[in-house]
């Protein structure tokens, strides 16, 4: 019975070691690689492979990995290195170049396989953040418990103003925090929108001048507030002054280019 009881405990480690470990679209505490989601984490009888889409928030961004990437676990300090790649550039080859904003690429990063018991991982390409706006695939406390089906959304978190370097092979550049579609959506109605607003305004104000009497009557407010400051004693040039740069009425909007 006990030789029994041994040959199934074994059988069940066996299998539950060979068991494929997949998680979809998982919980990340901190993604320090802006415009990256991860989409799948799979662990099977060789390698762990992490499934990854980029998304480009400007026009010509660009994407590069690095071999030094590394998986660590919630269990130790070992790095599970980097194995290979599908569907990005590694360096030293040339980086990948995005079209324009909202363009994405999918691509997979095969590690060393990691214990089946992992519960959690951090994923770290270059440790620390650089002063020149470039980012790197930095994931950490990447859950491993919990799938949550569904398409993921890239968010916008905030904006790196300074431009890429030229020759720089060892960054990966990681544009800012947006759900892309959604802003690209948003700058292609806002224009047209205010355009649209500030024409209809204007309009109006141009309606309201060309009423029977109405210029000569804004004429005679601004001589008495003229006449008014005077009174109060400003001098005629600071009356002027203030006429014309502070009038009673507000000014036409001027139309954006």
């Amino acid at each position: 019975m006990k030789k029994i009881l041994f040959l199934f405990a074994a059988l069940t480690v066996v299998c539950f070691s060979s068991f494929a470990q997949n998680v979809v679209n998982p919980n990340i505490e901190t993604n320090e690689s802006l415009g990256t989601i991860i989409t799948k984490i799979e662990t099977d009888k060789q390698y762990t492979v992490i499934s990854f889409e980029q998304y480009a928030i400007r026009d010509s961004a660009w994407v590069v990995l690095n071999k030094e990437i590394y998986i660590q676990t919630d269990i130790d300090n070992k790095h599970y290195d980097f194995v290979k790649a599908e569907g990005i550039a590694v360096a030293p080859e040339t980086r990948h170049t995005f079209a324009k904003a909202g363009d994405k690429i999918a691509f997979k990063v095969y590690f060393k396989k990691i214990p089946v018991n992992a519960k959690a991982i951090d994923i770290i390409e270059h440790a620390g953040k650089r002063s020149d706006g470039i980012t790197f695939f930095n994931f950490y406390n990447v859950d491993l418990t919990k799938s949550h089906p569904g398409e993921q959304r890239v968010k916008i978190t905030e904006v790196v103003l300074a431009p890429p370097p030229v020759n720089d092979p060892e960054g990966s550049s990681t544009p800012i925090s947006v759900d892309t579609n959604e802003l690209t959506g948003m700058m292609s109605t806002i224009g047209p929108m205010y355009n649209g607003l500030v024409k209809s305004m204007m309009d109006a104000q141009l309606a309201f001048y060309k009423q029977p009497g109405k210029l000569a009557e804004i004429a005679k407010l601004n001589k008495q507030y003229f006449d008014a400051l005077v009174k109060e004693g400003f001098t005629y040039e600071q009356a002027l002054k203030i006429i014309t740069s502070d009038s009673l009425l507000p000014k036409a909007a001027s139309m954006g280019k």
